[in-house]
């Protein structure tokens, strides 16, 4: 028999859980409200829908707390009252003590959470930083913190003076698919990396049939919030936990709320990236919001018994950055080899800003066409790393344009100092002209 959910409206907010999720805490008020016991001191307002006229964006931490026994904190500073959002430490304490949930056992460890919050939210900004160098082809990064200058420099400075050989060890297995070394941060070659790495997700299956519009529809009841999907796409994942649940062979062991509804009593926030597993078949690395960390997501994998391991993910979603990078840049420059054929243009020379800016470095004024060359092919070459991808791969790029456009005789050349790049393409027409029949 499925458990009785409860539906929770704290101004305005709906929050869906279930009764064994409050009661497990039965000190508070929720927990001792929904005891057995003590049905009478309930006041619905709708069925199983309780109104409570307290903070609704506060109460996000304090459901939590009932579904892991921990008080989570946001990755917003608490204490500051000037940030314009409803979360402050002083409306987190007057929720803790309206729900009567124990602060001094909650909070006499909340000054040593707040200082590991702080190493945890400085390793992630070093490990973004690192992937940003990454992509855009830096293979050193210099770390240069003064303790003389803002809070946030002279935290850092102190949390990096005290915490040198830890932060080393951590960020050295974290991106030892990369081989980082921790003199300055150096990096080795993303080309060499990129040429030789398998696909970014190679240890997932992932075999999706197309979809049958006529299928019917799955709705996931993620704490109160909804998520719509098709039960082929849940059972595409079969070794995980929604994957092994809508197989037709577990019919019997499903208990939907309401028709095609099923309830998990989970981190609503934190599910929009399972689902996008689900989806695509990819982790989706997320950077850490007031409502969701990397730890809180590493719990849902868990739950949902998706494999998850960091240091493969974000190793690898570097290197398809780069892929990606690498691809699109190729069809762009393929883009504007098939318009110059359309025109039967033999020459082009490009010239390539490290801000973005492109320009056709030698224009031919003589032809027509060269506006709409401007306007629609040359503006894509402006994309974000594509300056540094084509610095450092132009020779990929090059072997592959004149292999795919072996019969114009293609002839590539590149040029570049710090802040342009210059490229010029050369093609003959001889081999279509003779050809032709």
């Amino acid at each position: 028999m499925p458990e009785e959910k409860i539906i929770l409206n704290i101004g305005g907010i709906k929050y869906e859980t279930f009764r064994s999720t409050l009661t497990s805490q039965p000190e508070t008020l929720l927990g001792t409200m929904f005891q057995d016991q003590n049905e009478c001191i309930k006041n619905s307002v709708n069925g199983n829908e309780y109104f409570f006229n307290r903070n609704g964006e506060v109460f996000h931490y304090i459901m939590e707390f009932y579904r892991t026994g921990k008080l989570l904190l946001p990755a917003i500073p608490l204490w500051n009252e000037f940030l314009g959002s409803q979360i402050t430490y002083r409306k987190l304490e007057e929720e803790l003590d309206y729900f009567q949930i124990n602060k001094s056992k909650l909070f006499s460890s909340l000054a040593s959470k707040i200082a590991k919050n702080a190493i945890d939210q400085y390793i992630s900004r070093l490990e973004q930083l690192i992937i940003s160098n990454y992509v855009s082809f830096n293979n050193k990064i210099s770390l240069s913190i003064g303790n003389d200058n803002r809070p946030d420099d002279y935290k850092e400075y102190v949390i990096l003076t005290n915490m040198n050989e830890q932060i080393e060890k951590h960020l050295v297995e974290t991106f030892s698919e990369l081989n980082l070394k921790w003199i300055n941060i150096s990096i080795s070659s993303p080309v060499e990396k990129l040429l030789k790495s398998e696909s970014v997700q190679s240890h997932i299956t992932f075999i999706q049939d197309p979809i049958n519009m006529s299928e019917e529809k799955i709705i996931l009841n993620i704490g109160g919030k909804k998520y719509e999907t098709f039960q082929s796409i849940l059972t595409a994942q079969p070794k995980t936990l929604l994957g092994t649940m809508f197989q037709d062979r577990n019919k019997s062991m499903r208990h939907p709320i309401n028709e095609n509804e099923y309830f998990f009593d989970r981190n609503s926030e934190a599910f929009y990236y399972i689902m996008e597993f689900y989806r695509t078949g990819k982790i989706t690395l997320l950077y850490e919001s007031g409502k969701v960390t990397y730890k809180q997501l590493e719990e849902e994998y868990n739950y949902f018994q998706i494999p998850f391991n960091k240091s493969t993910v974000i190793c690898l979603s570097a290197l398809e950055t780069i892929r990606n990078n690498f691809n699109t840049l190729i069809l762009v420059f393929e883009e504007l080899i098939i318009y110059c054929c359309n025109y039967f243009r033999n020459y082009i020379k490009i010239e390539i800003s490290r801000d973005g800016r492109t320009r056709i470095a030698e224009p031919d004024n003589r032809c027509y066409h060269e506006e709409n060359l401007r306007k629609y092919c040359l503006p894509k070459f402006g994309g974000l790393y594509m300056f540094q991808t084509l610095n450092n791969m132009q020779t990929q790029i090059r072997d592959h344009l004149g292999k795919k456009f072996s019969d114009f005789e293609l002839i590539w050349g590149f040029s570049s100092d710090h802040s342009q790049i210059y490229i010029s393409i050369s093609l003959s027409f001889g081999n279509i002209y003779k050809n032709f029949k």
